[in-house]
């Protein structure tokens, strides 16, 4: 038995050295590998062909980077999915970069034969993710470091294209020989999935923040969601579906989904900021990466969201930073149920009297002052 050891060990010793040689020899081999084990290094190699600003890291991008990472593990050994993944962030935390672009390529460098279904609430939006999705592949960069990967020449459309491997054939072994794999396959929600399968399906922002009020929007959505694209699964019991957005409305796709109160929805969100919105994020154990209440110091400071509050307003800000979306109708008081009198009533019919003012007297100079006077009558109202 000790000199079985000894010899199991020493093999073991000579192949990790011979794997050290062979990556001292080719480093190629070391990205590779790096890249294999973890997506988010894959994205940071690959982030220049995808972007030209420098790469920013922050925790949120590493964490989301091993959430897709672990659900495309399981796809790929053709197990029954955990659950299905809404991802909820501020705009302006590459979300699409990571999820929709990067992801599925990455993807393809270990299974080639993975097909997707990507959506957002437009087609040119959708048409743009899947073009640098393509460009991706085609780059210099790219086929560097993974030329047995291509495009079929046949099926290589920004809406529609496949992905090929080559492989040496022949007797002589000199001659590439290609293999059909995965595939891409871009819409707009609403759009037409007949005849379309994925093995992973990806939806980025599906509702459009200006459409969001509109209750025929909505539901055109939701209904898409979970009517038209939850049929385009290739294997109903393994293929995932991610949603990924700001958060626009309570009923929005995933305020819908979140509703129905499955148990295999796994709900991970961010808001841009935790001091007003701390119990949005999810999971709750997330909190202690925040720093100075901040999601991402670097993309999303102090400064950048009191713009954002500024252009979006109470409500727009509270649902696409603090993804806390609030009812049009008010948040702790529901104006739509206030009616416009023309009239003060008779002092015979007041029973009681206050009125109180809010100065508004912060240092920053506050908003403007308000006043209240409410009046009890003798009516009861």
């Amino acid at each position: 038995m000790l000199a079985t050891i000894n010899v199991t060990r020493t093999k073991q010793s000579v192949k990790r050295i011979d794997l050290l040689q062979a990556g001292l020899n080719n480093p190629k081999l070391v990205i590779r590998e790096l890249n294999r084990r973890s997506l988010y290094h894959f994205l940071q190699y690959f982030w220049p062909v995808v972007s030209p600003h420098k790469f920013q890291p922050n925790w949120h991008i590493e964490y989301l980077c091993e959430e897709l990472q672990s659900l495309a593990m399981r796809v790929s050994e053709k197990k029954p999915r955990d659950h299905d993944l809404i991802i909820n962030v501020p705009p302006g935390s590459t979300k699409t970069i990571t999820c929709s672009i990067v992801f599925p390529v990455w993807c393809w460098t270990q299974w080639f034969w993975m097909r997707f279904i990507c959506a957002s609430y437009s087609s040119a939006l959708s048409m743009e993710s899947a073009e640098y999705c393509r460009d991706l592949i085609r780059s210099t960069m790219f086929q560097e470091m993974y030329p047995e990967l291509g495009i079929k020449e046949d099926k290589d459309t920004k809406s529609n294209f496949k992905i090929v491997k080559y492989v040496e054939g022949g007797s002589a072994g000199r001659i590439k020989q290609s293999i059909t794999g995965g595939s891409r396959y871009s819409t707009s929600v609403g759009g037409t999935l007949v005849g379309f399968h994925g093995d992973i399906l990806i939806v980025d922002d599906p509702l459009k923040p200006d459409e969001a009020v509109s209750d025929v929007q909505r539901d055109t959505a939701n209904r898409w969601c979970e009517q038209s694209l939850s049929t385009r699964k290739t294997n109903k019991a393994v293929t995932p579906t991610i949603i990924i957005m700001q958060r626009l409305h309570q009923d929005d796709p995933s305020g819908h989904m979140l509703a129905k109160q499955k148990e295999n929805i796994r709900h991970i969100c961010l808001p841009g900021e935790c001091r007003n919105f701390r119990n949005q994020v999810k999971p709750q154990e997330l909190l202690v990466k925040y720093r100075d209440d901040l999601l991402d110091p670097n993309r999303l400071p102090w400064n950048v969201l009191r713009d954002m509050e500024a252009d979006l307003g109470q409500y727009g800000y509270a649902g696409q930073v603090g993804q806390d979306p609030t009812p049009p109708g008010g948040g702790m008081f529901k104006v739509d149920h206030l009616q416009i009198m023309t009239t003060s009533p008779t002092a015979n019919h007041v029973r009681q009297t206050v009125r109180y003012w809010d100065k508004a007297a912060t240092q920053d100079g506050g908003a403007y002052s308000c006043g209240v006077k409410m009046s009890k009558l003798s009516d009861g109202r």
